[in-house]
């Protein structure tokens, strides 16, 4: 069990460390389906994340288990792509709860108005990621929400320039076929609310095409039969650009209890 990491050209860990990362992969839900050498990869970026990434830890302390818990749900899309796709910023900042700001907003008509916003979590080109520990909390789950994967999705979408929802693709992939998939679902998806429809995922998706990404990154990972059922397309291009398959690995017991009812194909 405390042998997976030796001699595999990294530093190697005492038994204390390997069993806290062991543990760590066991107690959150959407880690559960990956293979032994997914696994042992999985924890490898894991730790490399956190020797490579300044964890800034404002008014919140997190024990070591957790620094592994949140560092393995952040290695988790770049599982087969590696750790150079979280190149251009180099520090993760926890602060306890999502921040308020008033900005002003102009409608359709021209008026302006105040508003307030609560970000639980911030990230920009070269700078730094900002999570809400009170919301990082709540991940982990097979739910459709996983803070730490939105936005770990901006960083891998501004790899291409601007947040825009057009990241870098692999080689074996079709530019105009992301956008034409991608386009095509948000528009479907600003259609239904402004029908006045209940929407299948966060209606958050809405906002922009970034932000659609990030929204869709979140459910492939963490509600991934819900993807596949309402935008088939969009679910096989995360497939080809993430390599994996999360809805191979949504388990049956969750099924069972009704979760992902009627979202098998």
């Amino acid at each position: 069990m405390f042998n997976w990491f030796r001699g595999r050209g990294t530093v190697k860990m005492s038994e204390e460390e390997e069993e806290l990362w062991l543990r760590a992969l066991t107690v959150v839900p959407i880690l559960q389906g990956l293979t032994e050498s997914e696994q042992q990869t999985l924890i490898s970026l894991g730790r490399q994340l956190l020797k490579r990434k300044t964890l800034t830890q404002l008014g919140v302390t997190l024990s070591e288990r957790q620094q592994a818990i949140l560092a393995l749900q952040a290695a988790l899309p770049i599982l087969h792509l590696g750790v150079d796709w979280y190149r251009g910023f180099h520090e993760i900042i926890i602060i306890p709860e999502p921040v308020t700001r008033r900005q002003e907003v102009q409608d359709e008509f021209g008026l302006v108005s105040e508003v307030e916003e609560e970000n639980a979590g911030e990230s920009w080109p070269q700078g730094p990621l900002v999570l809400a520990w009170s919301e990082l909390q709540l991940d982990g789950d097979w739910d459709g929400f996983n803070l730490v994967i939105h936005e770990l999705a901006h960083k891998i979408d501004m790899l291409g320039g601007e947040a825009d929802g057009a990241p870098p693709l692999p080689g074996h992939m079709s530019r105009q076929e992301w956008q034409q998939v991608f386009q095509h679902a948000f528009d479907v998806l600003c259609q239904q609310l402004d029908q006045g429809e209940a929407p299948a995922i966060d209606p958050y998706a809405a906002e922009h095409p970034a932000e659609f990404f990030a929204v869709c990154c979140e459910h492939f990972f963490t509600d991934p039969l819900r993807l596949r059922s309402v935008y088939p397309e969009v679910y096989r291009q995360l497939t080809l650009l993430f390599g994996q398959e999360p809805a191979r690995r949504f388990p049956p017991t969750r099924l069972l209890a009704g979760d992902g009812e009627g979202m098998l194909l």
